[in-house]
């Protein structure tokens, strides 16, 4: 900024003393700075409620939103549009969870402590499928035996939930992954559970293969005994929320070095641990969900 005005003809340039102003404004500024970092903490926890959420976490769900630009936009002018444009900022809260969550997450607004149990410890995915209805059950339940038991008894109608996410893929790039996935559903509905174990685990792994380079592929499923844990906070919200349980979906499995075979749905002993431990309708429909919610991501992220 220029701290003098052009001299009147034949005189000289009236300086203005800008220290007072500066001194005015710099309150205003540290406070705006405050509000700033205290909103976006809010603005995540409006969509997932928690006590304590990450930083950087927080950031990506106001930055993916939409509602970033538009804080800017409100905290620039002050003047008299500031008050409206606020109340057009906090009037686009309410549709936040619809521009981040899918249709099957939007009713049932989880915490984030929930989602990394779910998604962390346990690998159920959660991202497009399964249904609502399946969703609540799962994150009413009281532990992960309960849940698993849910995913046994429910399996038709999370069956049918992938279905449907399935069939709405359209990206011309998925279209013959999107009949391999339909196959699946064929078998499970049919008694066919061992095929459908077979097929879901290795066209998850196909899907990883085809849509994301080797560095991005490997830091997605390198889930190594004793390593670092699958971080949220360096992912998308959309990409963390949908490839946390892929990275519990391959946690590492040496038969020569005799590790024990899971007994939770695993891409690795799917491929070369094959037995009646491994092997399940549950572990069918667990492979099953992956590969459909990984399929619609791709199918909403990818270019057309």
């Amino acid at each position: 900024m220029n701290d003098e005005f052009e001299p009147d003809e034949g005189g000289e340039p009236e300086k203005i003393d800008l220290s007072g102003l500066v001194g005015a404004i710099q309150p205003m500024a540290d406070f705006y700075r405050t509000q700033n970092a205290e909103l976006m903490k809010q603005l995540a926890e409006a969509v997932i409620p928690t006590e304590r959420i990450g930083q950087a976490f927080a950031r990506q769900i106001f930055e993916s939103s939409g509602l970033s630009d538009r804080f800017r936009e409100a905290m620039e002018p002050l003047h008299e549009r500031l008050r409206e444009q606020w109340r057009d900022l906090f009037a686009s809260i309410g549709s936040l969870k619809d521009r981040i969550y899918p249709e099957n997450l939007r009713d049932a607004e989880p915490k984030l402590n929930e989602l990394k149990e779910l998604l962390l410890e346990e690998g159920i995915p959660l991202m497009w499928v399964p249904g609502p209805k399946v969703v609540r059950a799962l994150l009413d339940a009281l532990d992960a035996i309960e849940r698993r038991r849910i995913v046994g008894r429910r399996w038709r109608g999370i069956v049918n939930d992938c279905e449907a996410v399935v069939r709405s893929v359209d990206h011309p790039g998925l279209l013959e992954a999107r009949d391999f996935a339909l196959d699946c559903v064929s078998a499970l509905r049919d008694g066919h559970t061992n095929p459908a174990q077979a097929l879901a685990a290795n066209l998850l792994d196909s899907l990883m293969h085809a849509h994301f380079e080797k560095d991005d592929r490997v830091k997605r499923t390198s889930n190594k005994k004793g390593k670092a844990k699958f971080d949220l906070n360096d992912y998308s919200v959309r990409e963390a929320l949908t490839f946390a349980p892929v990275w519990y979906a391959y946690a590492e499995f040496w038969v020569h070095k005799g590790d024990p075979i899971p007994r939770m749905f695993a891409r690795h002993a799917s491929a070369h641990g094959v037995s009646r431990t491994q092997y399940s309708r549950i572990n069918a429909v667990y492979g099953l969900m992956l590969a459909a919610s990984v399929m619609k991501f791709f199918d909403v992220e990818l270019e057309r």
